[in-house]
């Protein structure tokens, strides 16, 4: 009896926690995504680069020191939607999430402020990238990112072009 209280004041304990550090993803207009869940932990959110133009030295960085620290941040927000008792329109619980970065932001915001460090960069034989895609699920955590490229037009400045 006393170890399923003490289950039990953990588990009040880490909701209470965890409920003061969500992010509701319903507020992030540069945002699009499918779950029924619109509920993450804020920890998560702030490790994924939406909407930062990555160069080769911050992607890599990013691949080789952040991974760990995602991984342990995906499964805090899967931990609090079990716990929670989140369930989806059928009354199963929860167990996925895709975030989609809405490109307009990246193209209107992002992209014209670091135009000409994405152009010398690109031209210098560097490739520059973006998260475009995070899926959040029981079995699998997965980052996409998508390049930028230069496209060239006969008799016009080089311009960026959307993938």
């Amino acid at each position: 009896m006393s170890e399923a209280l003490e289950i039990q004041e953990i588990r009040e304990e880490f909701l209470r926690e965890a409920s003061f550090n969500l992010t509701d993803l319903r507020n992030q207009v540069q945002l699009t995504y499918w779950s029924e869940q619109h509920f993450i932990t804020q920890g998560l959110i702030k490790l994924l680069p939406f909407g930062e133009i990555l160069s080769d030295i911050h992607f890599y960085s990013y691949i080789d020191y952040s991974l760990d620290e995602l991984i342990s941040k995906a499964n805090q927000t899967l931990l609090y939607w079990r716990l929670s008792g989140i369930t989806q329109y059928d009354g199963t619980p929860v167990t996925q999430l895709s975030l989609f970065y809405d490109e307009t932001f990246l193209w209107h915001y992002s992209a014209p402020l670091y135009q000409e460090e994405i152009r010398s960069q690109i031209q210098s034989g560097h490739r520059v990238r973006f998260l475009s895609r995070f899926l959040l699920s029981q079995t699998e955590i997965e980052v996409e990112f998508n390049e930028i490229r230069l496209h060239r037009q006969q008799h016009l400045p080089v311009q960026i072009r959307q993938p």
